[in-house]
């Protein structure tokens, strides 16, 4: 007797709480992939080359405290998050962002070996070009800061393409209907 009450508990209850669960929860690598893939839409849509997108995160400049101009909360998870450095999704690459290992990158600006070597930021800037042909420079990404809530995100990008050509934007993110959206990016530097 007992037996066929827990079956028929089972088959009646159990349907009913999974139609109720809906859609599975994503994890937070899936969520993080979904906001990072929303804040590179530009950069993937690029048809003019390519930029190379280091494999390890950036994170956002201390100077660049954005104090009580954020209402979200979301940049203080990003500082939080982005504390050390922690590799990308691999599923980031895309047509106008190829998925770099930052040290392919980072190889041409060792300040100690450039010394050494009695080698310019430019000469550097130049063998960086000449080994990446139609790049237009190398961008940096962090992992996002999301609000309390849940519903707003914030990432920092960083784009390097000369000795003094590069700039650095956070870019706020919220979900609608299931999506992440843009809703605006403002720089942090410029140089």
């Amino acid at each position: 007797m007992l037996k066929r009450c827990i079956a028929v508990i089972a088959f009646t209850v159990f349907p009913c709480l999974s139609s109720l669960a809906g859609s599975p929860i994503p994890t937070a690598q899936q969520e993080d992939t979904a906001v990072l893939q929303a804040a590179l839409t530009s950069l993937c849509q690029s048809k003019n080359g390519y930029v190379l997108l280091s494999s390890t995160t950036a994170a956002p400049r201390p100077a660049d405290d954005m104090g009580d101009a954020d209402q979200s909360g979301a940049y203080s998870d990003l500082e939080r998050r982005n504390e050390a450095a922690a590799l990308l999704p691999e599923d980031l690459a895309c047509q106008g962002a190829k998925l770099v290992r930052e040290q392919e990158i980072k190889r041409f600006f060792d300040h100690e070996s450039n010394l050494a070597n009695k080698v310019s930021l430019d000469e550097a800037w130049k063998k960086f070009y000449e080994s990446f042909p139609g790049t237009t420079g190398w961008t940096s990404v962090s992992l996002p800061g999301y609000s309390p809530d849940g519903e707003i995100a914030i990432v920092y990008m960083a784009h390097y393409c000369g000795t003094l050509c590069g700039g650095g934007t956070y870019v706020y993110l919220r979900r609608i209907g299931g999506k992440w959206k843009m809703l605006v990016d403002f720089p942090g530097w410029v140089s």
